[in-house]
């Protein structure tokens, strides 16, 4: 049987079916045109990817925000100069730039282009708009350009533009106002970076100008317990290159700008040792005095929030520095073996710290106003300014933000309702304050945006004046030029009025919604609960144990700024140098409250029913101290029914200044019961608050042997009457001697009577009457 082609059976031998052969062939043909179209796709997609981030790239560099990474490779381009910084009608526009090629690779024909947006930027979005575009963004119309020149890898040129104003369509009747304006660098057609910024045309008549004010924080740097550590800080900090040397170089000579100083730094530097810090402070003092508004904190700027976080009031009449603090030397006591060290230390304290307050350089600032540490202060925080005496608070950027359907700025002030009563709350700008405030590398741009901001508040209500403020930051690192440059250029603006913050505490709050402060947020590197705790039971103690004086405050004064430094704001920054200043505080505390003990004694032998107990008392404290000695038996064998009130003399210093301990010697009146042996606990009060322990009690053995007494007497008693018996049984038998014979006198004794008898006879006589 021929199979048939139907039944799929193949003859024997034969070859493959050539049908299968040409789908095979089919089949990869197929697969591999996948394969090529997949690889195109993706070969597109990288290069497209290739293309976006270099964009990235660059539009990152211009709007100044991207890595090192980013930057190392780009080109820049920094604003150096703009000149005027207002335009007028017979101006002309001079700009400096400084352009720096950063890529591997020369730039063959770079050009620097000029452009302006004619526009008038009308709101505070557009301005921020404008800035932040990107570097494919509007760059507005050129207006002039200016060729480089080839520019090698790592080469830096600058170049100035200059353009007439009327070239820049600006004229008489154009609205006042900021106008964009850029600096393009291209390189055969292709943008390289871009900088935007802004000019000012000014105003053609009068306008309402917006009031200004500017507040700036004195304070710092953190005490160290070691005063000469100190003194080194307080040196760097107000020297030339310091941060406090260079706040009063940028605003001593503004008085425009407010101060919101620490009097106890300024009594510090006024006091130091180092004539460059005392010139520091008299020149604060002076530009202080010269009509600007000034406002002094709590004395060594204690953290507001912190205390109200762990519920404390805030230290009020903390001393200020008097006299240079004793060496770290006089004040250790870590490695003290011996009593008299660790008094010696502490009356060392008493003596070197002095107890009269240093005249306040702030005794005519304000101190109505609260600087929290914090940006934004929450609501309990602002609750304890107000209950510690504050009308006001600084409230930063980012806190009791206007309403978002707000088409203008409001006044820079606002209430906040408290539990202690209202607060007005100086509300800081965000936008000014962080231009106000910028440091190195902000220059032109930064000084051009504060003239572009402050005319669009002004316009946005021109019949209505508002009153705006600026709060530096706490931390602010001045730069004297820049600052300098800044406030100069808003003095110079028609359109702003630099005006003392006492103006806008004064006035009235603007009716405007706002958001909230938060309830209870602590802030980042406060001093922690515990710590503050642990503060305030040393200040106690402290203060409970200096009742023995007759003025408790020559002890508690001297150490009461080192219960406060450790919680100054300054410390956020220093945790690890706070922990060591909370210790050294609670261990001076211990120093002095260890300066009276009770002398140990050997076991005391009491055989009187009644009868005064001595005790002795040592002091080291250099202040007269009136203590009470209490006796506690631990058996009633022994009762001790008074107290004995004992004045201890002040402790002395011989001709070398070492300490000379005094002792005081009471006796207690005790009254004992039977005999056994007592232990007897001896506790010293304060006579003015018997209820406080001053001294750490002892205890020492009585020998109770109350009964010996009444047995003694009994026994002598015994033994003279039975002396008494015996000399008169004596005398009886005396008076019954034979030899006493009737009419015996002294001159013819009784002659004696003889016995005839032997006495061997005699006993043998007595026998046989006997029987």
């Amino acid at each position: 049987m021929t199979p048939s082609p139907s039944s799929g059976a193949r003859p024997g031998g034969a070859a493959s079916a050539p049908l299968l052969g040409r789908s095979a062939h089919l089949l990869v043909a197929l697969v591999a045109l996948l394969v090529l179209t997949v690889g195109v796709v993706l070969g597109g997609a990288g290069a497209a990817s290739g293309v976006t981030a270099s964009t990235t790239t660059r539009t990152s560099t211009s709007t100044s925000t991207s890595t090192a990474a980013e930057t190392e490779d780009a080109v820049t381009l920094e604003v150096s100069s703009l000149q005027p910084t207002v335009l007028g009608p017979d101006d002309t526009l001079t700009v400096t730039a400084r352009v720096t090629n950063g890529t591997a690779e020369t730039l063959g024909s770079p050009v620097v282009a000029l452009g302006i947006d004619r526009r008038v930027l009308s709101t505070r979005s557009a301005l921020e708009s404008w800035t932040t575009i990107g570097l494919d963004g509007r760059v507005g119309v050129r207006v002039t350009s200016e060729d480089l020149g080839a520019l090698a890898p790592g080469a830096t040129v600058e170049t100035t533009l200059t353009v007439p104003v009327a070239e820049l369509d600006l004229h008489a009747g154009s609205d006042w106002g900021p106008r964009g304006i850029s600096l393009t660098v291209s390189d055969g057609g292709a943008r390289q970076a871009v900088q935007r910024t802004f000019v000012l045309w000014e105003p053609s008549g009068e306008v309402t100008p917006l009031r200004l004010s500017v507040v700036a924080a004195m304070t710092g740097p953190p005490v160290d317990p070691d005063p000469q550590a100190y003194d080194d800080a307080l040196s760097a900090a107000v020297a030339t290159d310091g941060r406090l040397g260079r706040l009063l170089a940028a605003t001593g000579d503004a008085p425009e700008v407010a101060w919101v100083a620490d009097p106890a730094l300024l009594a510090a530097a006024a006091g130091a040792g180092d004539p460059a810090v005392n010139a520091w402070a008299d020149a604060v003092s002076a530009a202080a005095a010269a009509g600007r508004s000034a406002f002094a904190l709590r004395a060594y700027d204690p953290d507001v929030a912190a205390f109200a976080h762990a519920g404390l009031a805030l230290p009020e009449g903390t001393p200020l520095p008097a006299v240079p603090e004793p060496t770290t030397e006089d004040l250790s006591t870590d490695d003290a073996t011996d009593g008299d060290a660790t008094d010696d230390d502490a009356a060392a304290t008493d003596e070197t710290s002095g107890t009269d307050a240093a005249a306040d350089p702030t005794a005519s600032w304000r101190t109505d106003l609260a600087w929290p540490g914090d940006a934004v202060p929450d609501l309990s925080t602002t609750t304890l300014a107000a209950a510690s005496g504050a009308t006001a608070t600084v409230v930063g950027p980012g806190g009791l933000v206007p309403d978002e359907s707000l088409t203008y700025t409001p006044s820079g002030v606002a209430e906040v309702a408290t539990a202690a009563g209202p607060v007005k709350a100086l509300v800081a700008d965000a936008v000014l304050t962080a231009l106000l405030s910028a440091g190195d590398g902000s220059g032109v741009t930064a000084t051009q945006r504060i003239l572009a901001e402050t005319a669009v508040i002004a316009r946005e209500r021109p019949a209505e004046q508002r009153h705006v403020v600026v709060a530096l930051p706490r931390s602010w690192e001045a730069e004297p030029t820049l600052f300098t440059a800044r406030l100069d250029a808003l003095r110079a603006a028609p359109w702003v009025d630099l005006a003392p913050v006492d103006d806008l505490l004064a006035s009235a709050p603007p009716a405007v919604e706002r958001t909230t402060l938060p309830d209870d947020v602590p802030g980042e590197g406060e001093i922690t609960v515990a710590q503050l705790r642990a503060l305030d039971r040393s200040r106690t103690d402290l203060a409970a144990f200096a009742t023995v004086a007759a003025d408790p405050a020559t002890i508690t004064r001297p150490l009461e700024p080192g219960f406060v430094t450790p919680t100054a704001v300054a410390f956020r920054a220093a945790q690890p140098s706070r922990v060591l200043a909370v210790q050294h505080a609670e261990q001076r505390s211990a120093a002095v409250r260890g300066t009276l003990s009770v002398e140990t004694r050997a076991p005391f032998l009491f055989v009187a029913e009644q009868e005064d107990l001595p005790v002795r008392v040592r002091s080291t404290l250099e202040q007269d101290a009136t203590v009470e000695v209490v006796l506690r038996p631990d058996d009633p064998r022994l009762r001790a029914p008074e107290r004995r009130t004992v004045t201890i003399p002040a402790a002395t210093r011989d001709a070398d200044g070492d300490l000379v301990p005094t002792e005081a010697s009471v006796g207690v009146p005790v009254e004992g019961f039977g005999s056994g042996n007592v232990t007897v606990e001896v506790e010293l009060v304060s006579a003015a608050q018997p209820q406080v322990r001053v001294a750490e009690p002892q205890e020492f053995v009585v020998r109770v042997r109350a009964d010996w007494e009444s047995v003694g007497t009994v026994v002598v008693a015994v033994l003279l009457a039975l002396a008494l018996v015996a000399g008169i049984w004596r005398t009886v038998r005396r008076g019954r001697s034979p030899r006493r014979l009737a009419g015996a006198t002294v001159d013819q004794p009784a002659p004696p009577v003889q016995d005839p008898t032997p006495p061997a006879q005699a006993a043998r006589q007595d026998e046989e009457r006997v029987e």
